[in-house]
């Protein structure tokens, strides 16, 4: 994955005016820095005891048509996808932006006057590490023709295909680095067809635009102004599509295949992925790995009972990815009664179940599927270092090596103390229980 990355926001604060396209209302945008781990956050200063409204799924609305807004207690925010375009195509993780109106300035139409004003004033390296959107299965959603599509990868690409019947189809990719959004995506324009401005003029939009913020395309394809690029259309398109992907709150590490989509398909998107807990690390992984899980909670994920219980608690975890666990030992666990008895010891095996039941608890509770179990798929490299006696504590450490639908290899160590008691590789599959 190469060398960890810094999260960053700016230097000093950046002020653009304009007005909006879509209302046309005049408005003053500031961009100020922000700490680690804030994410950007949006505040209306226009409007007393307005509440801030974080970029993340959740604060998506439809409130505007050919856009993208956020609402949060009342407080809407529209127009934003070109800002957000802006600020993750330079990778700004944090950042505040106050406005004095619902929409951000439209200005030319691009995301290029954003990135201009931030470069004046350069950004600021924060000590902590950038998070991504880490994609370890092929994830899509389809409606008719249009889709969206994530597949793992070690760096951000984009492929966008469109089509329109007054145009040539476009279609292109590109590595998106910070120094392609800049030169090759961030200047490419609004556009609409010219059969489209009426019908927008009568939902009482598009107040804002004019030709110098939107290219008109006419029926014969011509257009209104000298095009940019040749291949605008789908540069723009695409620019759209990072900032509405912002609405995660984090890039994807992945590659990003887009066909016939808009803001709408694009917000969905984002909310699938929400839903199948894909972003879940983005707002809750620091609280989550370090809250206790109690033994009653545990067993409602694990279907097993005594004497096959072989976790006591779970102390941290992060979803997808790793889980500390603790097994108290006395002298009355039934194992020992049978298992030299003279000489009690916890055997190995039950040690590497234990590992099992950890990381199956770790896979199942993401999931939230109750008709699941997880089975042993495979053991390997087990190894049984220090004996395990009443008394004892046993820590429980799993790591998910690798996760692929609904299998996945489990790296597991147990210590007594700091003293490492067993180690073994594990798979575990997911399937569902079998009915009587």
């Amino acid at each position: 994955m190469g060398n960890v990355e810094s999260q960053q926001t700016l230097q000093s604060e950046v002020t653009i005016s304009g007005k909006g396209l879509m209302l046309g209302e005049p408005v003053e945008l500031k961009i100020k820095p922000a700490p680690t781990d804030s994410g950007i956050v949006f505040q209306r200063i226009d409007l007393s005891g307005s509440s801030e409204v974080k970029v993340c799924p959740e604060n998506w609305t439809e409130v505007l048509p050919r856009c993208t807004s956020l609402q949060h207690g009342g407080t809407t925010i529209s127009s934003i996808e070109h800002l957000l375009s802006a600020l993750a195509g330079l990778r700004i993780d944090n950042a505040k932006v106050e406005l004095n109106a619902q929409e951000a300035p439209g200005l030319d139409g691009s995301a290029l006057p954003y990135v201009t004003k931030i470069q004046e004033v350069g950004l600021k390296q924060l000590d902590a590490p950038r998070r991504f959107i880490e994609v370890s299965e092929p994830f899509a959603i389809c409606d008719g023709n249009k889709q969206l599509i994530f597949l793992p990868s070690d760096t951000f690409e984009v492929t966008f295909a469109y089509d329109h019947p007054n145009t040539e189809p476009q279609f292109a990719t590109w590595d998106m680095t910070a120094d392609n959004y800049i030169s090759e995506i961030a200047p490419a324009r609004s556009f609409c067809f010219e059969a489209e401005i009426e019908a927008l003029q009568s939902l009482g939009i598009g107040k804002g635009a004019s030709y110098e913020n939107v290219v008109v395309v006419k029926a014969d394809g011509q257009t209104s102004s000298e095009l940019r690029f040749k291949d605008e259309f789908v540069r723009h398109k695409t620019l759209d599509l990072i900032g509405d992907l912002y609405l995660a709150g984090h890039l994807p590490k992945a590659q990003v295949i887009a066909m016939r989509t808009g803001h709408t398909f694009h917000a969905q998107f984002v909310q699938a992925l929400a839903e199948k807990g894909i972003l879940d690390f983005a707002d809750a992984e620091d609280d989550k790995k370090n809250e206790p899980v109690e033994a009653k909670d545990i067993y409602r994920i694990l279907p097993h009972r005594h004497p096959m219980c072989l976790i006591d608690r779970v102390i941290e975890f992060e979803n997808g990815k790793r889980a500390v666990g603790i097994k108290n030992l006395t002298y009355n666990e039934p194992i020992f009664e049978g298992h030299f008895p003279a000489q009690p010891v916890m055997p190995g095996v039950l040690q590497v179940e234990a590992l099992a039941q950890l990381g199956a608890w770790l896979l199942l509770q993401e999931i939230g599927k109750e008709d699941q179990l997880g089975y042993f798929r495979s053991i390997s490299k087990a190894t049984f270092r220090k004996t395990v006696i009443p008394g004892d504590q046993l820590r429980l450490e799993i790591e998910i090596v690798q996760r692929r639908s609904n299998l996945a290899r489990i790296a597991g160590k147990a210590y007594v103390d700091d003293a490492l008691a067993t180690e073994a590789e594990l798979s575990i599959a997911l399937a569902a229980a079998e009915n009587e």
